[in-house]
């Protein structure tokens, strides 16, 4: 919650992406470093983007099984912290 807030305060518009990778593996490790890296450089050549993308990792326990059930998982307290008008 606390990015959030620093976000809301300096004008950032908080966009929340899911990242469903294998994080007890060397490659899940090294995509997941390699994607901060990489929205790390874009908004240091674009800091006039008023949105940032806040990474919600889950790891995928190494099955595709897995990776659906963080997708859902993640899916769903989404949608729960929405408020129905």
């Amino acid at each position: 919650m606390g990015d959030n807030e620093s976000n809301s305060t300096s004008g950032k518009i908080p966009v929340n992406v899911g990242v469903v990778l294998d994080t007890d593996e060397v490659i899940g490790k090294m995509g997941l470093r390699c994607i901060r890296m990489a929205l790390s450089d874009f908004y240091a050549s674009h800091p006039h983007y008023s949105t940032r993308l806040l990474l919600n990792v889950r790891n995928s326990n190494a099955t595709v099984v897995g990776a659906a059930s963080a997708g859902k998982t993640y899916e769903e307290s989404i949608f729960q912290s929405f408020t129905y008008f």
